[in-house]
């Protein structure tokens, strides 16, 4: 009986630190993706500042003055990545930051512009796909790509006063800066994802 017991709770044990060890890889794997939280912090930010009368930190011109030097930053290094590694997935990131350079700019021409760019590179994508799958096989990258993918999706949602239909608070007096704010946000989360990027993994060249 005693032996029998001794087993029934070993197999308890072992039971509870297998359900840990679950419980603990669902923890990273979802943790990992804290960095989806980046664009709703921004806008917290932006209230924060609205609420201590701080509205210059988070205004249109402060985020216009650094957007430039932020996507030159992302296009210079995904540019020198895509050089150095003779990488495929790299030189379409680095065209899409020249796209994104070129709206910054506000030149002629650049409102229409990035919707033909946007298209011309998800028939890109399309057409490349294999070589880009391989190109995200690093988590990290996964994880920043698409996170930066959502802040700026978020930054073009707001944009276009879908929030305003949901009704957020001051929606009518923050717009303007919740947009800039959480796009300057995507635009930092691109530098991020190109420092992450910097394993030559998938780094298949245009013609492979």
């Amino acid at each position: 009986m005693a032996d029998g017991s001794a087993c029934k709770e070993k197999r308890l044990i072992m039971t509870d630190a297998i359900d840990m060890g679950g419980l603990r890889a669902a923890s990273g794997r979802y943790g990992e993706w804290w960095p989806m939280l980046c664009g709703p912090l921004a806008i917290a930010g932006v209230y924060v500042a609205a609420a201590t009368d701080q509205q210059w930190l988070v205004s249109r011109a402060a985020n216009e003055d650094i957007a430039l030097p932020l996507v030159a930053a992302a296009l210079v290094g995904f540019a020198v990545r895509a050089w150095r590694f003779g990488s495929e997935f790299h030189l379409f990131m680095a065209v899409l930051c020249a796209a994104f350079f070129c709206r910054e700019w506000h030149f002629a021409g650049t409102s229409k512009g990035i919707y033909i760019a946007m298209a011309l590179l998800a028939v890109w994508a399309v057409k490349r796909r294999a070589v880009f799958e391989r190109a995200l096989s690093d988590r990290r990258l996964v994880v920043w790509f698409w996170a930066t993918f959502v802040t700026y999706v978020l930054s073009q949602l707001i944009a276009r006063r879908l929030f305003r239909h949901l009704g957020m608070p001051l929606e009518d007096q923050l717009h303007v800066l919740l947009e800039e704010t959480v796009e300057t946000t995507a635009h930092l989360m691109m530098i991020v994802t190109c420092l992450v990027a910097r394993s030559p993994a998938g780094s298949a060249g245009p013609g492979k």
